[in-house]
């Protein structure tokens, strides 16, 4: 009996595998991009040719569940796998409807694998600033092992961290004010500051996660006063922060990450960290948000009660770059690339048709949809490699390459 259960069970994972690896040998379906620069950059990026096999082909599900695990290793391991340095920057809002809400934001500058020597890298070194995710900091990102494929390029790397974020012990917030994305006026002023620095450099910008959506709003707001910046690709996800925790085709999988998961750590890592600043300012803001029922309802209640801004249109204006509809990307400054993949739980199936709609009509922005990779998993060998820390190195590269004008 047995014997014969080892053989059933044998035969469904060799054709499961068979399929897979049938299934990988197909190229990721490409929108927009109809530009010479992405037409170009897309020719010298070896990872949009084909879809990688996760070893045993599998789910989206179980790459999900085993990346959850890795990502919490990972932040356990940081400060014992790389040498980092920490920088904070000064930070108000601008807008007619705030009182500027002076606080800090950081830059964790990652130098090296531990044990390695940090490049002595030339002024006009190309910034990889890495936008994370929801809860994000450096020590999770989500997903550290990006470091080492960055650093094996003559590479400054930053991670950019953005109001109220950190670790346990770290400072909270100085004002009653954050943004579960992240301000764009706050980002730009650390891009401003770093570009003022290195002057010669070329500037990349890199999201991950819930960080596509500052990724994304950052360059449509402020990307055409940057000259520095080159390129902006968003890895796994993007779309209206008015809707971004309640995706068409959300199933259970979805709830779970975003209404279970997530909200308990949103609530956690912003609320709990932050309750006395916040408490000061609106104890009934803060009450609402820690009885919020799902994550949807727990960013629309932080937007009314601690964007900063009175006015919830100038908030919008200010913080939400595709607010209503994606058609900015029409007019986008710089080379953009958001990658999806179909079995992702938080967009199940990619991109709403709406915004696929308007990015086959792009020059110089473009969404990769692969079919398979889950939520940032995205495993490509048994050792647990991931094709988005490859993607991520051969953007930049081809970024560089095009205005090099090699590409």
């Amino acid at each position: 009996m047995w014997a014969t259960v080892a053989a059933l069970l044998f035969l469904a994972l060799a054709v499961r595998c068979t399929l897979a690896r049938r299934y990988a040998q197909k190229a990721p379906r490409i929108h927009g991009g109809l530009g010479d620069d992405l037409r170009i950059i897309f020719g010298s990026m070896p990872g949009l040719a084909r879809v990688p096999l996760a070893p045993l082909g599998l789910s989206g599900l179980a790459q999900l569940v085993l990346f959850a695990v890795q990502m919490i290793l990972e932040e356990l391991w940081f400060t014992s796998a790389f040498d980092s340095t920490r920088e904070e920057f000064a930070v108000s809002l601008p807008g007619e409807s705030t009182t500027g809400c002076p606080d800090r934001v950081a830059v964790e500058w990652i130098k090296a694998q531990k044990g390695k020597a940090a490049q002595n890298l030339p002024d006009d070194a190309p910034i990889v600033i890495i936008l994370p995710g929801l809860n994000c900091y450096a020590a999770n990102l989500p997903g550290t092992s990006m470091y080492k494929e960055l650093l094996g390029k003559p590479w400054r790397v930053g991670v950019f961290e953005k109001r109220g974020v950190g670790p346990a012990g770290s400072k909270g917030l100085k004002s009653p004010v954050f943004h579960l994305f992240g301000h764009p006026s706050d980002l730009h002023e650390v891009v401003t500051r770093v570009c003022s620095r290195w002057p010669k450099a070329n500037l990349h910008l890199v999201g991950l996660s819930s960080g596509n959506g500052l990724c994304g709003s950052y360059t449509t707001l402020y990307g055409g006063r940057v000259p520095a910046l080159k390129g902006s690709l968003l890895l796994i996800g993007g779309e209206d922060y008015n809707v971004a925790f309640a995706p068409p085709k959300a199933d259970w999988r979805t709830r779970l990450v975003f209404d279970v998961t997530l909200l308990e750590s949103t609530k956690s890592r912003f609320l709990r960290k932050n309750e006395a600043v916040l408490r000061r300012h609106s104890e009934v803001g803060y009450a609402a948000c820690m009885a919020a029922q799902n994550l949807q309802d727990l960013y629309d209640l932080c937007m009314t009660y601690f964007s900063g801004y009175s006015d919830r249109d100038e908030a919008e204006r200010q913080i939400n770059g595709f607010s209503g509809s994606n058609e900015c990307l029409m007019k986008i400054p710089v080379p953009f690339l958001v990658v999806y993949t179909e079995d992702d739980p938080v967009a199940p199936g990619g991109p709403r048709p709406e915004w696929v709609e308007v990015m086959d009509r792009c020059e110089k922005a473009a969404i990769a949809l692969f079919p398979s990779g889950s939520h940032l998993g995205c495993y490509d060998s048994w050792g647990l490699s991931r094709w988005v820390d490859k993607l991520a190195a051969e953007w930049v590269v081809a970024v560089e390459l095009r205005c090099s004008g090699r590409g």
